[in-house]
């Protein structure tokens, strides 16, 4: 299993601008997976009510997401959060816990 200084050290060489991790709170899923074709499914439907709602930041974020789990040749994939003071991001690890396949993440006010 991943420490979370691991998790938050390999997110962060995929979002560079993170900074120090003692300003995060990260939470690694205690679920043993995610299921691939299931998140997809969901994601689908979030990005057509994004679209519908005129949010099409948040459409072409979704739409990303669905790619790279798409791309993504396993079926099951790992959860990591991390929320600061004005940030909250959502990241799907690799089955095996060595690379980031996708994120969602949002400043918040």
């Amino acid at each position: 299993m991943l420490t979370i200084k691991e998790a938050f050290n390999l997110i962060k060489r995929e979002r560079k601008f993170l900074g120090d991790i003692q300003k995060y709170k990260i939470k690694i899923s205690n679920s043993n997976n995610f299921e691939k074709e299931n998140l997809i499914g969901i994601y689908k439907i979030r990005q057509l009510t994004a679209e519908r709602e005129g949010n099409e930041e948040l459409s072409q974020e979704i739409n990303t997401l669905i790619i790279n789990l798409n791309n993504y040749s396993k079926r099951k994939l790992r959860f990591v959060t991390i929320l600061g003071v004005k940030y909250y991001g959502m990241f799907y690890l690799s089955e095996n816990w060595d690379k980031v396949i996708g994120y969602l993440e949002r400043e918040i006010e």
